[in-house]
């Protein structure tokens, strides 16, 4: 699932670039990890729309995202304020954490953008482009 940005017209023909409430694409793939061990993230994990944790861990664990510039060449199609929407969630019962770090060039945005998975629990994040190299995390 990655960024397309497909060609539709208000009457769903392909003759004008995609703009926002034009389309949604939801063909997740999950990448599933079942360590407990910190990890960073690769491209194709984070752009397959969902990385969950499974295994009842017993501390909290670390995901850091790719950088800025890997990314964008995934997503080589992104236009500046393009967003890019992924989840990350929390399947184990024990009480630990997820958390989601970021990779050189992505920025947290907001004083209160918890980047933190409690247990059983899931967040959608959003990437947005800010220029050639550089992404905002909501």
């Amino acid at each position: 699932m990655t960024f397309i940005r497909p060609l539709v017209n208000k009457h769903g023909n392909v003759s004008q670039p995609m703009r926002a409430g034009d389309g949604f694409a939801a063909n997740l793939l999950p990448a599933n990890f079942e360590s407990e061990s910190d990890e960073t993230l690769l491209v194709p994990e984070v752009s397959g729309g969902s990385v969950l944790q499974g295994l009842t861990l017993t501390s909290d664990v670390t995901y850091t995202l790719p950088e800025a510039v890997d990314l964008l060449a995934e997503f080589g199609e992104m236009d500046i304020s393009d967003s890019f929407s992924f989840y990350v969630g929390n399947n184990q019962a024990a009480s630990f954490d997820v958390i989601l770090a970021v990779g050189a060039g992505i920025t947290a945005v907001g004083t209160n953008n918890n980047l933190t998975v409690g247990p059983q629990a899931g967040k959608i994040f959003t990437l947005i482009k800010t220029s050639a190299t550089t992404m905002d995390l909501y």
